[in-house]
This record gives structure tokens, C-alpha cells and sequence, in this order.
């Protein structure tokens, strides 16, 4: 009973990690990235941000192995939505237009066997993890 509790407090913790450096760092660095940078500041923004998936890629190979059948595109976008992320956010975030992100979500819906269920995407994200 008590490896069990400290397994979930464990993936709790990962997920916890996954979610603030998404939402609280990477999105940041995008920005950065669009702006006048000098050469020396270009390099070490992409260390940066090399680093920080470096960091964070163990979860994010995890949630790819939940859901194998999903492109990278559509794990991130998976991942976006289970955060509580709105399309329009999402697509600010990956760079691409609302369609995009409405498309992806689509197909994470054929994938899962959501479609035509009144299941939030969301919450059948939020159960898988």
C-alpha cells in the first residue's frame, strides 16, 4: 500500500514539473526567441531552452507511451488541452492557427475513441495520466 501511495505522489510530482515548465517557462522563451537578439543571446536562449526539455523530456516520453498511436504534434497539443489550455492558446503557444489546433484536436478525439461522446477531451486526458 505505501509503494503504491509513494508511485502516484512520485507521478503526481512529474506531472506537477511537466505542467509548470509548459506553462510558466516555455512559453516565455518563445516569446524571447521572436525578438532582436544578438548572436551571443540567440545561443544562449537555444541552450536554454535545449536544457529545459532536456529536463523535462522523461514525462513527456511517458505521456507519448500512454497515448503511442499520437504524433509528436498531436501529444503536445494533448498535453496543452489536459493543462487547461483554450484552442486560441494553444495555438499561440505552438505557433500554429486555431484550425491546426481544432484538426489535432479532432483526430486526438478519433484516436481515443471519442468521437461522437459527449466526453470532454480534457477530462479524458485528465484520467489517462
Amino acid at each position: 500500500m505505501l509503494l503504491k501511495q509513494k508511485e502516484e505522489d512520485r507521478y503526481e510530482m512529474e506531472e506537477q514539473v511537466l505542467t509548470n515548465v509548459k506553462t510558466s517557462i516555455l512559453p516565455y522563451i518563445e516569446k524571447v526567441k521572436g525578438g532582436p537578439l544578438t548572436p551571443h543571446q540567440t545561443a544562449c536562449l537555444e541552450i536554454l531552452e535545449a536544457q529545459t526539455k532536456k529536463i523535462i523530456s522523461p514525462f513527456l516520453h511517458k505521456i507519448a507511451q500512454a497515448c503511442f498511436d499520437l504524433t509528436p504534434q498531436e501529444i503536445r497539443v494533448a498535453d496543452l488541452v489536459k493543462n487547461g489550455n483554450a484552442t486560441k492558446e494553444i495555438a499561440d503557444i505552438l505557433g500554429i492557427s486555431s484550425k491546426t489546433v481544432d484538426y489535432h484536436r479532432d483526430n486526438i478525439r478519433k484516436k481515443l475513441g471519442l468521437k461522437n461522446h459527449h466526453t470532454s477531451l480534457r477530462s479524458f486526458l485528465l484520467k489517462l495520466s
